[in-house]
């Protein structure tokens, strides 16, 4: 989730190498770190959160907040790498800063769809 600073300053630089080890840590990440031992925390809570309103997504897509938020973050991730390539030192930052915002709120609505609905089956 939080890779983007790391990408901005690998494309910004023009940096192969850079670019090529964020992409590595991305892909080789989710093999380093075990799965929790406990769900309580809200990280776990992210990711299972995700995936449940995927799959709900999957079954009957709708406008709702979590779309809401991806679409914003896609909107402005798009043009930050742009703008990071041409060295637009303003609009990545504000573009950078909006999808990060954008991301973390969407994490946080979906952490919380999941406490809620993990709540109501216990």
């Amino acid at each position: 989730m939080f890779i983007a600073p790391f990408l901005y300053l690998a494309i910004w630089y023009h940096s192969w190498l850079g670019l090529g080890l964020v992409i590595l840590w991305t892909i080789v990440n989710p093999f380093i770190f075990p799965k929790p031992k406990k769900k309580e925390n809200w990280f776990t809570y992210v990711v299972l959160g995700e995936k449940l309103w995927l799959e709900n997504f999957g079954k009957k897509p709708r406008l709702d907040l979590p779309l809401i938020l991806n679409i914003i973050t896609a909107a402005s991730f798009i043009p930050s790498i742009y703008f990071a390539y041409v060295n637009m030192f303003w609009l990545t930052l504000y573009l950078g800063t909006l999808m990060n915002i954008s991301k973390l709120w969407y994490a946080d609505r979906v952490a919380l769809q999941y406490g809620k609905l993990s709540s109501t089956r216990a």
